[in-house]
């Protein structure tokens, strides 16, 4: 007989194909068949079951504990009464003696201020108002035809009366000594130009040279701050006193 796989006890298979001892799945045909079934099997092997008796056992009754008789503790014995000490009697403070009054000392009356005589304040000189710088002329000259004019004169006749400078200088030729403040060149625009300003002060009105191309190398190899003259003819003005066709002097 073959032995189950699950238990390795030689078995048989039941009608509901299992194990006859542990009921594992016997699906091979080559075990025996037996005509019952795997749970008529264990009920056949298990005893009848009767119902077990259930024995009651009385619980013990606690033995009384004992009483406890009180231990009696013995009376305090009362402490004696404490012996009043005689009073001794007070002796008398004796009496300060009087200090003898001081008499106030009088103040010594304050000296009189000797009176200062008041001295005259210094009259204060006035200043002179600074005169202002003449106005120039600007006359040409002689020879040349030109005039000859820095750019610091020329913002003092702007300033003066800039509709007399304008008419005065039309179509006239201007000499003007100034220094290099900016310089342009731009060939391919065909740009070139310089601005002149005051060798002293920060002016008002720059003086804005302008030059054909052929002067271009010349005006490249200047440098800002330097002093040039430059002779041109005056084209009017509008943020810069504006001359054309200029050449350079020195």
């Amino acid at each position: 007989m073959p032995k189950c796989p699950n238990c390795g006890e030689q078995t048989a298979r039941t009608e509901d194909w299992a194990c006859q001892w542990c009921g594992y799945p016997l699906l091979s045909p080559s075990y025996k068949k037996i005509t019952k079934t795997y749970k008529q099997l264990q009920e056949e092997q298990l005893p009848e079951s009767k119902p077990p008796v259930i024995e009651f056992k009385p619980e013990p009754v606690p033995e009384p504990e004992p009483e406890l008789e009180p231990v009696l503790q013995p009376e305090p014995e009362p402490e004696p009464a404490p012996v009043p000490e005689p009073e001794l009697a007070a002796e008398p403070e004796p009496e300060p003696e009087p200090k003898p009054e001081l008499e106030p000392v009088p103040e010594p009356a304050p000296a009189p201020e000797p009176e200062l005589a008041a001295e005259p304040e210094p009259e204060l000189e006035p200043v002179p108002e600074p005169e202002p710088a003449p106005v120039p002329e600007l006359e040409p000259e002689p020879t040349t035809g030109a005039i000859a004019v820095t750019v610091k004169e020329l913002n003092l006749a702007y300033n003066a009366d800039r509709a007399a400078a304008n008419a005065k200088l039309t179509d006239k030729i201007l000499k003007v000594t100034g220094v290099v403040g900016k310089i342009v060149v731009r060939e391919h625009l065909d740009i070139q130009y310089i601005l002149l300003a005051s060798a002293r002060s920060p002016e008002q009105w720059n003086v804005r040279c302008t030059f054909d191309k052929q002067h271009g190398p010349q005006l490249a190899r200047l440098t800002a701050g330097e002093t040039v003259t430059v002779q041109g003819k005056y084209a009017g003005y509008e943020r810069n006193i504006i001359m054309k066709e200029c050449v350079l002097v020195s």
